[in-house]
């Protein structure tokens, strides 16, 4: 894989793979047919997991074996679909899965689908009077095939069997619930049946259905009789991710007049501030330099006179907004529009993500299903009131990171996406945020008429050094199944900031001459476990048939076949860790070993427990390079800090140690939703951020306190404290948050205390007070308040007081002081609420 996987995109390629083994394990024994479900919400990147699968599948992994004489169908219900997904794989693959393995069903007249190659095809090219028909439903014969599609699909399913998997793509699209339910043509491929030309279709042995809403997809294999392994990819894990973009911000007029061009104006100007963020971050970070994109919904019967005014306005606001950077998507026509004297440019759905020069698009319904495109940050919608479903699913599709992950340090604009709603007064919004909430396939916060608040100028700046040192934990951007993994990686970066110059070479010579020492130390077993292997051992027993029974043994060597030899040097370069069996065997033959005897040798070795010798290596150059660079790195901008600490990182917690990153500014809303209205949010003074000047509630913070009267009176309480020089509500995700580790189950997770406050001790110092008001039944308080104690005791020099604050059974507040010594044990101890109320009422207090 090109890409560096997520934890979660690891764990589902392996249970996918494991799924299909056991699918067609179970197939040739007794005929059992199998649908593997692979369910994801929106932007957990379903197609790089499927990718990683084929790649486990083709190519093997370190406890797989390769199976290249597979065949696999992909089965979409739209061509661009088709389209986007090969691109996709070739750019997640990097090579392992070239162009070469992939074909079109619609360019194939085979009698069978070949082994080791990928077929695409969409159900439109399947339908009745298709051209893929050999034999049409009239019975007439086609003079331009020999083979049908449906033919194809046939022959390979009865000759195949259990090496034949169909992959169903947006598998909920099409999928009947019953047995009874018309088939449609993606559920006879998948199912059997007579197909829409009247022939007999066998039903596919294995099935990989892919979906973020599978209920449909499970329902329809059930009702098949299938047996169904489902892998599901919880929505938390990608949102913990970075994969997913934190913020919705939802902006209509709030008062009852149109406005559309002064919406249009904001978004464009909205835009243009968007496009200065990522060029300030690229410059910054050497990331990719990422062109935002401005997406507008036209209504269904838009005017050339309409058409024409919003052109003069995105450019009248933005001059740069002109000929190739405006396109549109419409459905008709399928080529250049003339509007007055302008012409804009198609551009189709599947191409908007890679087409740069294009900085707004124009379409008039939701876009092609399975489309989207990361760098769309900025949408408006002139769409009716009554479209909200298709708007919150539209939005849904832009909620992807541009670079596959959260954008720390720099500016929130970032993570954010934002859309203009001229058309929708208060209750149209809040069908929107219903319509986007309810949906367990995009996980996001909404913010309702969001307002940037700013560092205030009321609290001691003093106090946004001390949020910005203040110790926290991340979630390591990536890990690493090796060290050697890890090494190239950090070498790699590296070198791109100018600390080691060629050092992913450096990196690879290292390994190759460890492994170069560890060969000489190690020449006599080695060579003995080479002998071994280039000489086979045939053992014959032969028996007398004489008036006894005799038995006689001999044994004779003979030399193993070289296609034998090939398959051992396969295997070692599945056992030594990722590309250092290809490295040192191409040493070995720069040094005059043939091929053969190279690839002999580094089976031995691989035989013989090397991988634990380059693994240790691996682990000492990383070591190395963080001793002769740490100091450098130290000194450098946090966004460059925060890529290369954490890789040489050698430790075995899943999390890694950080500090709270202070931002600028960030949206906060100041609405919530009620019922079928909305309501403004509480706001409170002394906020390290505030509500700017000349807005409502100018110095003020907004924090939603609706759903817990706890948090409501611990900020009453909290506030009114003439000590207070200032506080900060904790949000629940990202370097801006303080993070701490606990274990749950079998996972370690991160908590995040409720508030922070900060008093004047009197001395002239300011001291902090952490307090996280929490239910107490709920199962995980008990391990993140023992976490929470255990933070105040490694940190006792930065905290005055740590407090957890339940509500107990007479309806008071009391609160628990998780800096004494010793109480981490107790509240780790206090398993169910009873236990919990118990320690509350004999160690805690009134709050």
């Amino acid at each position: 894989m090109r890409f560096t996987l997520e934890d979660y995109q690891v764990a589902a390629t392996e249970s996918v793979l494991t799924g299909i083994a056991r699918a067609r394990r179970d197939y040739r024994e007794d005929g059992e047919r199998t649908a593997v479900g692979l369910t994801a919400p929106t932007g957990a990147g379903k197609t790089v997991i499927a990718t990683a699968v084929l790649e486990g599948l083709y190519h093997g992994t370190e406890s797989r074996e390769a199976d290249p004489s597979l065949t696999v169908l992909w089965l979409t219900d739209d061509p661009a679909l088709n389209r986007q997904t090969i691109n996709k794989i070739l750019q997640a693959s990097g090579g392992r899965l070239d162009a070469n393995r992939i074909r079109f069903l619609t360019d194939t007249d085979e009698r069978t689908l070949e082994p080791g190659f990928i077929y695409f095809v969409h159900i439109q090219a399947l339908q009745r009077n298709s051209n893929l028909h050999a034999v049409r439903a009239d019975g007439t014969r086609s003079d331009k095939r020999t083979h049908g599609a449906w033919d194809m699909i046939a022959t390979t399913v009865r000759e195949r069997g259990g090496d034949f998997v169909v992959v169903w793509d947006e598998a909920h699209r099409g999928a009947g619930t019953s047995s009874t339910d018309r088939k449609t043509i993606a559920g006879t491929i998948v199912n059997g049946g007579t197909t829409n030309i009247g022939t007999q279709q066998p039903a596919a042995p294995i099935v990989l259905g892919i979906s973020a809403t599978p209920e449909r997809f499970q329902a329809a294999m059930s009702a098949s009789g299938r047996t169904m392994r489902l892998v599901e990819v919880p929505a938390s894990e990608v949102r913990q991710s970075g994969l997913l973009k934190d913020r919705i911000l939802l902006r209509n007029i709030a008062e009852d007049q149109t406005a559309d061009n002064t919406m249009l104006a904001l978004a464009v100007a909205d835009l243009k501030d968007a496009t200065a963020a990522w060029k300030t971050h690229h410059e910054s970070t050497g990331d990719r330099l990422v062109e935002p994109l401005l997406v507008i919904q036209v209504p269904p019967k838009v005017t050339e006179a309409r058409l024409s005014e919003m052109l003069a306005v995105i450019e009248s606001t933005w001059c740069d907004l002109s000929d190739y950077a405006v396109a549109h998507a419409f459905g008709d026509p399928h080529g250049p529009l003339k509007v007055g004297d302008k012409t804009v440019r198609y551009l189709p759905p599947e191409a908007i993500a890679g087409d740069d020069r294009a900085r707004v698009v124009l379409f008039k319904s939701a876009l092609t299903t399975g489309w989207d495109c990361p760098r769309a940050e900025v949408l408006v919608s002139f769409q009716g009131k009554d479209s909200y479903t298709e708007i919150a699913q539209l939005i849904g599709r832009l909620v992807r990171t541009p670079l596959a992950q959260r954008v720390d340090g720099g500016d929130d604009r970032l993570n954010e996406v934002v859309a203009y709603l001229p058309g929708f007064k208060t209750e149209h919004v809040v069908r929107v945020v219903k319509a986007l909430t309810e949906d367990e396939t995009v996980e996001i916060e909404v913010v309702v008429s969001p307002v940037v608040c700013e560092r205030s100028a009321g609290v001691p700046s003093e106090l946004f050094e001390l949020l910005d040192t203040l110790p926290s934990y991340m979630r390591p951007r990536a890990t690493f199944s090796t060290r050697t993994a890890q090494l190239m990686r950090l070498a790699a970066t590296l070198n791109e900031h100018g600390l080691v110059a060629n050092a992913s070479k450096k990196a690879r010579d290292w390994i190759v001459n460890q492994m170069r020492a560890a060969d000489s130390q190690q020449q006599d077993e080695i060579d003995a476990k080479v002998s071994d292997t280039l000489a086979l051992t045939v053992g014959t027993l032969t028996v007398g048939l004489g008036p006894e029974i005799t038995t006689t043994t001999t044994t004779t060597d003979s030399p193993t076949m070289e296609r034998d030899l090939d398959g051992y040097f396969t295997r070692a370069q599945r056992l030594l860790p990722d590309g250092s069996a290809s490295w040192y065997f191409n040493d070995l033959c720069d040094r005059g070993y043939d091929e053969v005897d190279a690839g002999v040798r580094l089976a031995a070795m691989a035989g013989l427990g090397f991988k634990d010798v380059v693994e240790r290596q691996a682990a000492e150059q990383i070591m190395t390079w963080r001793d002769a660079h740490a100091s450098a790195v130290s000194r450098m901008p946090r966004a460059a800090r925060d890529l290369i600490e954490p890789l040489w990182y050698l430790g075995s917690s899943p999390m890694h140690p950080t500090t709270v990153e202070a931002r600028q500014s960030y949206a906060a809303a100041t609405e919530r939703i009620v019922g079928e209205t909305t309501a403004a949010i509480t706001t409170y003074p002394k906020h390290l951020y505030v509500i700017p000047p000349g807005t409502k509630s100018a110095g003020q913070f907004p924090v939603d306190t609706s759903k817990s009267a706890w948090e409501a009176a611990v900020l009453q309480l909290e506030v009114a404290a003439e000590t207070l020089v200032g506080w900060y509500r904790n949000p629940s995700s990202g370097r801006y948050a303080l993070a701490i580790p606990y274990e749950f189950g079998e996972k370690t997770l991160l908590m995040h205390p409720d508030f922070l406050f900060w008093h004047d001790d009197g001395a002239g110092d300011y001291v902090l007070d952490i307090i996280d008001p929490h239910r107490h039944d709920l199962v995980d308080a008990a391990p993140k308040w023992a976490a929470l104690a255990k933070y105040a005791s490694d940190h006792s020099a930065l905290v005055r007081r740590v407090l957890a604050v339940v509500r107990d059974t007479a309806g008071n507040l009391r609160a628990l002081d998780l800096t004494q010594d010793g109480i981490g044990e107790k509240v780790a101890a206090a398993t169910n609420k009873d236990l919990m109320e118990s320690l509350f009422a004999s160690e805690g207090m009134a709050y």
